[in-house]
This record gives C-alpha cells, structure tokens and sequence, in this order.
C-alpha cells in the first residue's frame, strides 16, 4: 500500500515551529516578569526594613538627623526603584498580551493545516480503499471465471 505524504508538509512544519517560537518567547516574558515581581518584593522588604531601622533609632529618645537621613534617602531611592520596576512591568503586561495573540494566530494555522492534512489523509485512504476494492472485485472475477482455485 502506498504512503501517504501531506503536500504542505513543510507549510505545516513551518507553522508548528513559528507556534514552538511564540510559546518560546512568551514562557521567557512570562519569567521576566516573575523576575520583577520577585525584585519588588525584596525592594519593599528592604525598604519596610529601613524605615523600621528609622522608627528604632528615634524611638531610642536621641535624634541622629544625619543617620536618619540618609536612611530615609535610601528609603526614597529604593521606592523610586520599585516605581520604575512597575513602570516595566506595564511594558511586559504589553509584551504578554502581544505574545498570547501571537501564540493564538499561530494555533490557530496550526490546526486550519492539521484538519487539511487529515481531509487529504482521509480521502487518499478513501481512494487507496477503493483502489483495494477494485482490485479484489477483479481478482474474484478472475478466479470465478477460471473456474475457482486451482
């Protein structure tokens, strides 16, 4: 029995690599903003530590202006960091949202080529089927005519 091969093999192929890629890159955005948020969180843990290290000092009844503030500066700076991971963090919502369109489209063609490979599969059986039909209706007409099996 002859084989089946799918004329738009390599259509398909290049659409399932385009769909790995979309994946690909969308997992790698996806771990970058898990990286950012993770960095936010220790920011504001560092900051909440140093603005208790500025309750602390002053609860002691002295007043260290110099200490508390360059504390209270580095309390700034570190919230300003977190501010700018925010601000990147609205970009990669961007990037994601772009990236599950992508990865969407690219399913999408993936299966519009997956259903026209099984309709062709289906009707190459059908004939390959019928062919084999033909052929056994002719091999049975050929040995009754000869008078059965010899």
């Amino acid at each position: 029995m002859k084989k089946f091969h799918f004329q738009f093999e390599s259509v398909l192929k290049m659409r399932r690599h385009k769909r790995s890629m979309c994946r690909q890159l969308l997992g790698e955005i996806l771990q970058a903003d898990q990286r950012l948020i993770d960095q936010t969180e220790q920011l504001k843990q560092h900051r909440t530590e140093q603005l208790q290290e500025i309750r602390v000092r002053q609860a002691e009844g002295r007043v260290d202006i110099d200490g508390s503030t360059s504390l209270r500066y580095y309390a700034g700076q570190l919230q300003t960091q977190i501010q700018s991971i925010i601000a990147n963090r609205g970009v990669i919502a961007k990037q994601i949202g772009l990236c599950r369109q992508a990865l969407a489209k690219a399913e999408q063609e993936v299966k519009a080529m997956e259903k026209l490979s099984d309709k062709y599969r289906d009707a190459f059986l059908y004939t390959q089927n019928q062919k084999e039909m033909v052929e056994l209706e002719e091999t049975w007409s050929a040995t009754q005519q000869t008078g059965g099996y010899q």
